[in-house]
């Protein structure tokens, strides 16, 4: 993104192909709701919601971010509770500096920038299983406050199966009202997962970083010292572990590959073994049925613009040689 001009997520988030008045807005809002205005910008980035780094006139450094509308305004709030209590009591996570989220027709949130740590490779086992453990821990600490959980609702797109086969993507630009012929196996896939899941709901709700992957997380080492890009996702914990194990290896210093059904396997074990309580083998059946349905959403968004044969390592490619591998992990 050129430092002087807009992205299309910008465009369509604030309505204007102009980079200052999307400042002086952000400038009102910091002076406003975080108590001091902007003096200087030290990165731009997003492609669904817009995110700007900003050093503040007082000194701090904090990360507003400007979220793609419509906004499920009480799962954003309870995301923000969830960062206070968890950076509160330690966890690697980026404070909340403002509580409220709704700023003259926008919903804008800002949180302290965390700028320790560095990208590293999830196939790394320590480094897996760090990633792991993080969410673990987090799940388990979050437990505490079912209150969090009853506001926090099913996740963004990727995690909503209740949806299924196919909920309204995360982003306009893909398009799953029609299926390109060829891939309606993609559609009875993802149905059949989404079914096994439905039957798995119960009564027991956890709630979880919704996009827990490498790439949102820095590491001293394989020490997890920073997660990013918060959005919670309520429900059976399998299912939360699951929709992890399923793209763990993203975003990683070496590939951007997704993970194996035995690299999945590898995840579900650090993360099992990080309980206070082993899955059991019902559990581990609804942590691979939410492993398949994610991977089936991730290759269905990559239907809607393949040019060719899939490129190795995407979800639609494992899916077209793999698919029954993915939905029958055990350990």
């Amino acid at each position: 993104m050129a430092s002087d001009g807009v992205s299309g997520t910008e465009r369509v988030i604030f309505s204007t192909d102009r980079a200052d008045r999307i400042r002086s807005t952000l400038d009102a809002y910091a002076r406003a709701r975080v108590g001091s205005g902007i003096e200087e910008v030290i990165f731009r980035a997003g492609r669904v919601d817009a995110v700007w780094a900003i050093h503040l006139s007082d000194g701090r450094d904090v990360l507003i971010k400007a979220h793609r509308q419509p906004v499920d305004l009480t799962a954003r709030l309870a995301t923000i509770r969830a960062q206070r209590v968890l950076s509160a009591e330690g966890f690697p996570c980026p404070a909340p500096v403002c509580d409220s989220a709704d700023f003259e027709g926008l919903i804008l949130t800002t949180e302290a920038l965390i700028t320790v740590g560095s990208h590293t490779d999830a196939r790394i086992p320590e480094v897996r299983a760090s990633l792991a453990r993080g969410l673990a821990e987090h799940v388990e600490m979050l437990r505490a406050w079912p209150d969090i959980a009853a506001s926090a609702g099913p996740g963004p797109a990727w995690c909503r199966y209740q949806d299924g086969p196919w909920p309204i993507p995360h982003d306009p630009i893909f398009d799953f009202t029609r299926t390109p012929d060829g891939f309606g196996w993609l559609d009875d896939f993802a149905a059949a997962m989404a079914e096994m899941l439905r039957q798995g709901q119960g009564n027991d709700s956890a709630v979880g970083h919704a996009d827990w992957y490498v790439g949102n997380a820095r590491f001293d080492g394989t020490e997890l010292v920073g997660t990013f890009d918060w959005d919670l996702v309520a429900g059976p914990e399998p299912h939360i572990a699951g929709f992890a194990a399923a793209a763990f290896t993203d975003g990683g210093v070496a590939t951007q590959d997704l993970p194996s059904p035995d690299e999945v396997r590898a995840f579900l074990i650090d993360y099992d073994q990080a309980r206070t309580r082993p899955f059991t083998k019902k559990d581990q059946e609804q942590a691979s049925a939410a492993v398949a349905w994610t991977m089936a959403y991730n290759a269905r968004c990559q239907v809607a613009f393949l040019d060719g044969p899939p490129p190795p390592g995407t979800a639609l490619h494992l899916l077209s040689d793999q698919r029954d591998a993915y939905a029958a992990v055990r350990w």
